[in-house]
Order: structure tokens, then sequence, then C-alpha cells
């Protein structure tokens, strides 16, 4: 870019460098400009986000099979806990029965008791007859009979009543000892009935614990695959953005190409390999110094403002214009100076759009060459002072 204020000769220069341009510019270069790079780099981006699709969907199907496997493995579980939880139920009714029988048993146990007692106080009844006959001893009842007759037939009285005596001391004993063979016998089974229902309490303590890991397992991978799902409606509305963003970028572009035709076959520039020619789309005002990049974005739009590149923005402006921050197809772009771009700034013609920070532009002395025509994609908007509509 050079300073705009040149020599009055300029203008006359310009007019006839600009006939010899136009002269030397052959027929067949002056055609629309296909939107190959366009096309490609759409086509880059789509693959990109397409490989990160199916990237994803790999990883859902993985995590929808571990997830799969997971509530398999927790049915399992859940199936051999009803089937402890039946297991209990059993031990725990057996449990009941004996608790009932020991009951029975300790009931039993104290009717025998009290039997027992009685019979025993019957036979110490039976002994102070026997052995005092009324307080004189058993020899006195002996000596006091009244003949042998007398005394064998106490004699046999006192030896039935010790006989039976005895006999109900072994059924006593021979009943304390069943009842006390059957309670340790239930003390048995009740401390064996215990055991196993506290084993299989453990057992089905565990197995919840199982399952409720696996449960919290499934969420988790649930979780995951719900957000790669997102993650992959997201990838498709990039894709299916960037999809729009290359139908408009080539409508405008080729809407450009034919703009572009159309002047060539009313005497414009049309293209210049690849490049819109200066006053591609017709005659247009351009009093600005030949070569320049403000002179080559003026032969393509009508510039009622004046001034280097980098005014070009706030004087744009000041005429009310209107401007931004987002590029649009057929807009002037305007950079500070610095970064590799002139003292005095540099402006563009955008031909078509990629994204909001990408964008491909049409300029001249670009490589501070004045007249060189080139074209290139932009993927950046630093120094970018703004866009002119």
């Amino acid at each position: 870019m050079r300073r705009t204020t040149r020599l009055a000769r300029r203008l006359v220069t310009s007019v006839l460098v600009i006939g010899a341009f136009a002269a030397a510019t052959p027929p067949s270069v002056r055609v629309a400009l296909p939107p190959v790079q366009l096309t490609d780099s759409y086509d880059q981006q789509i693959a990109q986000l397409q490989q990160q699709y199916n990237a994803l969907g790999t990883q859902l199907q993985g995590l929808q099979g571990s997830e799969a496997a997971e509530n398999a493995q927790a049915a399992a579980v859940q199936q051999q806990i009803a089937a402890t939880q039946t297991q209990v139920a059993q031990v725990q009714a057996q449990i009941d029965q004996l608790n009932v029988t020991l009951a029975q048993t300790g009931e039993a146990i104290q009717v025998d008791t009290a039997h027992l007692a009685a019979e025993k106080a019957q036979l110490t009844q039976l002994m102070v007859v026997i052995y005092t006959a009324g307080g004189t001893g058993v020899v006195s009842g002996l000596v006091d009979s009244q003949s042998i007759a007398d005394f064998m037939e106490k004699l046999d009285s006192a030896t039935s009543v010790s006989q039976k005596f005895q006999q109900l001391i072994a059924q006593v004993q021979a009943d304390e000892q069943r009842l006390k063979v059957l309670q340790q016998t239930q003390q048995t089974h009740l401390a064996q009935a215990a055991a196993a229902e506290n084993q299989l309490e453990a057992l089905e303590s565990q197995l919840q614990g199982q399952e409720t890991e696996l449960k919290q397992e499934v969420a988790s991978l649930s979780s995951q695959a719900a957000g790669l799902v997102n993650q992959r409606q997201s990838l498709l509305s990039q894709i299916a953005g960037v999809q729009a963003q290359q139908k408009a970028a080539e409508e405008a572009a080729a809407a450009a190409a034919a703009r572009a035709a159309a002047a060539a076959e009313a005497g414009g520039g049309g293209t210049c390999g690849g490049v819109l020619c200066p006053f591609a789309f017709g005659t247009i005002p351009d009093s600005f110094p030949w070569g320049q990049c403000t002179w080559y974005v003026a032969s393509l739009r009508e510039v009622t403002w004046w001034g280097n590149a980098d005014e070009w923005l706030g004087n744009a402006q000041s005429q009310g214009y209107s401007t931004g921050s987002t590029p649009k197809p057929g807009a002037i772009v305007v950079w500070g100076s610095g970064n590799g771009y002139s003292w005095y700034g540099h402006v563009a013609y955008v031909v078509a759009v990629v994204s909001p920070t990408d964008f491909y532009v049409d300029e001249a002395n670009y490589n501070e060459i004045p007249g060189q025509l080139d074209s290139r994609e932009v993927t950046t908007l630093s120094d970018v002072e703004g866009f002119i509509y």
C-alpha cells in the first residue's frame, strides 16, 4: 500500500495503465471463478467433524455394550438376592417353629416339675407314715404289732410304698432327662438356624452392595453415553452449519463469478487468473493511485470517501455506511498497520465466507508490488479493524 497523496499526474497515468492492463488481459481468462478452494476447505472441515462423529459413535457403542453387560450382571445379582431372600424366609420359618417347640417344651418342663414336686410331697408323707408309725419309728411299729401277720402286713405296706416311691423317682428322673435332651437339641437347632440366618443375611447384604455398585456403574455409563450423544448431536449441528456455510459461500462465489462474467460480456474486466479483474463489475469512478489496494477495491465497489486504507472504516462510518466485525461476501475488509501489512494499513474485497473468522479475499499490492492481484484465505481477525458493508 502506498500513500494516496500522489502527484497530479497519477490520474493520467492511472487511465493509461488501466487501459493497457485491460488490453493485455487475454479474453480466455475472463471466466467465472470456480469455488474449488472453498469446496476443499469446507470438505476438509466436514471430513474432520465426521471423523470425530464416527469416533464418538465407536465410543458410544462400547459404552452401550458395557452398559448392557452391567445391566445383565445386575439382573443376575437381583435374581440371587431374590433366591437368598426366599432361603432367609424359609430359615426364619424354621426358627419360628423351633421357638414354638421350645416354648412348649418349657411349659412341659414346668408341668412335669410341678407334678414331680407333688409326687415327692406325697412320698414324703408316706415315708413319714411308714418309718414313724405314729412317732415310734419303724422298729417300734413292728414291735408293737399284735401278731406276726400284723407285722408282715405293715412290712408289706411299707415295701409297696417304697417301691412306688422308687418308681416315681425313676419316672421323674427319666422325664427330666428326656426334657433336658429335647431342650439341648432345640437349642442346637436354634443356634444352627440363627447361624444360617446370619450367613444368609450377610450374603444378602453383600449382593445388595454389588447391586448398588452395579447400578452406580450403569448410571455412570448412562451419563457418559448421554454426554457422547450430546457431543454427537453437537457435531451434527456443526456439520450442518459448515454445510450451510459451504453452500452460502459457493452461492456467493458463484454470484460474484456470474457478476464478473456479466460485466465481462458488457465490456468489464471479468476475472484475471482466478481473481476478479479491476472494474470486473463495470465502470466505477476510482481516483485512488493505480495498483494500490485502495485503487483495486474502489474498482469493485463505489467508494465515496478518501484516505489511506487504515482510515477507510472511520471515513465510511462518518458517511453513514454500515460496518461490523463479521465478514460477508461483497464487504470491504480493513486492516490496521503492522503484522506484515503496510504502514498505511490494507483493504481487500471479500469474495466468500467460511466462518466468522475464516474468509476469502481478492486484493492488490498485498506483496508491495503495485498492480499485482491475488486471492487468499484469511483465517484470523487479528489486526482487522472491521468490515464495510
